[in-house]
């Protein structure tokens, strides 16, 4: 199974003017350190139409305040499943996040309805009733009618949830790089002990997590040869930067990077989605973690500017 992801705020030295056009707040040219969190932890359908351009509980959580005004037609579960097509994730039950591996039973006796968080398609589908998945760790899950609009290994990869409210209330969208972002990849592989002069930029998307006209910025860079198997030179880094208080800060999803190949262990990370998954009015940020012979999903909520984006749920298949 992976191992623990880290959330590590980093500091960095400066902004770039081309970071300063992305954000609707202006980027400082000094930056802060935050504090190093640690943490383990609608009716039936089968057409999906692109989008545009585009475990543990945690003890620190956000309280949501609902904003669904209206419910759209659906079997919708009481409790808002989010599930993969290995395994259940887990679900907001009004106040906390509850792991689906804490629990014997799922909150859907099958038949509900399900939409399809994924980066690029926006879809519907059914799900049935409880069940294992996964051979041969047999985890708690259901079986999609159309599991393959969720995506693929190595991803993007997304998650299904039996919720009836708007997935995607704020801007996320991808965009080109003009060399800002792989210098900033750059510098991040280098405090890692690996020097990469220009890193390929596999992701990269301007989004508005908390809807509050700040934008975010999300960079997934990463070069892997081989399947999986670690190979000196190796990379994949997912990070996201954000204007707190006017300073500039970087929160590390998940890093990889290959200077022992006997000894270290190869990942290789994607946006799977970003999307509100527990009617806040806030999008959380699916992250994909590939590895040789297996594969996970995660969600990441942005709790508060002191503590950033902080691992919620989880749930991986294979070894």
């Amino acid at each position: 199974m992976r191992r623990a992801s880290i959330a590590a705020i980093l500091l960095l030295a400066a902004c770039s003017p081309a970071e300063t056009a992305e954000s609707s707040t202006s980027l400082a040219t000094t930056t802060t350190s935050l504090t190093l969190v640690t943490t383990s932890q609608p009716a039936p359908a089968t057409s999906a139409t692109p989008a545009a351009t585009t475990s543990t509980t945690s003890t620190t959580t956000t309280t949501p305040a609902s904003t669904t005004t209206t419910v759209p037609s659906g079997n919708w579960a009481d409790d808002p499943l989010i599930t993969t097509g290995f395994g259940a994730l887990g679900w907001w039950d009004g106040g906390i996040w509850v792991p689906a591996e804490d629990v014997g039973a799922l909150p859907v006796v099958g038949g509900e309805s399900y939409q399809i968080a994924v980066v690029g398609l926006e879809a519907t589908t059914t799900g049935g009733p409880q069940t294992f998945v996964c051979e041969p760790l047999d985890n708690l899950g259901v079986d999609l009618d159309n599991e393959h609009l969720l995506g693929e290994f190595p991803g993007p990869y997304g998650v299904a949830i039996s919720a009836p409210w708007e997935l995607q209330p704020h801007l996320f969208e991808a965009f080109s790089d003009d060399g800002t972002y792989a210098a900033f990849a750059s510098d991040l592989l280098a405090d890692r002990g690996l020097v990469v002069p220009d890193p390929v930029i596999k992701q990269l998307f301007r989004t508005d997590l908390e809807g509050d006209g700040t934008n975010e910025v999300i960079v997934v860079a990463e070069e892997i040869t081989g399947s999986y198997l670690s190979v000196e030179g190796d990379y994949s880094i997912a990070f996201m930067r954000k204007v707190v208080q006017g300073d500039v800060q970087t929160a590390i999803l998940g890093a990889t990077a290959i200077t022992d190949p006997e000894t270290q262990f190869v990942e290789g990370f994607a946006v799977g989605a970003v999307a509100d998954l527990n009617d806040d009015g806030k999008m959380e940020i699916v992250l994909d973690s590939a590895f040789w012979e297996g594969f996970s999903v995660a969600v990441w909520e942005y709790v508060n500017d002191d503590l950033g984006p902080v691992e919620q749920l989880q749930a991986g298949c294979g070894s």
